[in-house]
């Protein structure tokens, strides 16, 4: 009877150095608060040249995660997207003692807003837009992978690749630069031979920026000629004896 109390002291040292073995071994844990923080402030990275607005939504995060020793650092891995929005699934490494001991998978959904471009009215193929054709409005932009135009001074030089009709968002891939002579134009053609030259009139059948050739149909002889496009509504053909020169 004399042991009893000290194999029950016995049996309680060796029921505490399990609870402290256990401790260490069992590290901390992980709140999904930093979880949380470290894939916003990642997010927050990610999309700062974005013109949006986030609004960011944490669907599924994992709670307590147990790492083995008592300090660690969140690193949240990146990948080859370019556009951080929609539902995604964000990599969270867990690194401890200079090694990584755990992965985990954040789920979110990024919902995206935006002021954007709107054709006020239908826009013709091959038509500059001024300030009267479009109008701003702000959309949800999440489901939308394309360039959207977002200001009035991204439209200055460009012109519809396509009939844009009425009320149609306004994507940077609908529209091209617009070139200094454009088909349809009325120019002026300077006809220079050995030295000589006069000046005509002309429509542009071609478009082309400076320095490049198209076909000009002449005005009083309907004939057709190659010119060299020199300014704005302004071409130049050479005669074989001043192109030698």
């Amino acid at each position: 009877m004399a042991g009893r109390p000290h194999s029950m002291l016995l049996w309680s040292l060796v029921f505490v150095l399990l609870v402290v073995a256990s401790g260490v071994r069992g590290g901390t844990r992980v709140p999904a608060a930093e979880l949380q923080e470290a894939v916003r402030a990642f997010l927050a990275d990610q999309r700062a040249a974005e013109n949006e607005q986030a609004e960011i939504t944490f669907r599924a995060v994992p709670e307590n995660v147990e790492v083995p020793g008592m300090n660690y650092r969140l690193h949240v891995a990146a990948d080859a997207r370019t556009q951080w929005k929609g539902a995604l699934a964000v990599r969270v490494e867990i690194e401890s003692d200079g090694r990584i001991v755990h992965r985990c998978l954040v789920s979110v959904l990024i919902r995206t807003y935006a002021n954007v471009l709107v054709a006020g009215r239908a826009i013709g193929r091959h038509a500059a837009p001024g300030s009267e054709d479009v109008q701003m409005l702000h959309r949800e932009t999440t489901d939308i992978r394309r360039r959207v135009l977002c200001d009035h001074n991204s439209l200055e030089g460009l012109r519809s690749r396509r009939i844009i009709p009425r009320g149609a968002m306004l994507y940077e891939d609908l529209f091209e630069h617009t070139p200094l002579v454009q088909q349809g134009d009325r120019v002026q053609v300077r006809v220079r031979s050995r030295g000589v030259s006069m000046t005509l009139e002309g429509t542009a059948r071609d478009d082309g920026d400076r320095g490049e050739y198209v076909t000009v149909e002449l005005a009083s002889r309907r004939d057709r000629v190659r010119a060299r496009i020199d300014g704005p509504r302004s071409v130049t053909v050479l005669l074989d004896a001043e192109r030698e020169n």
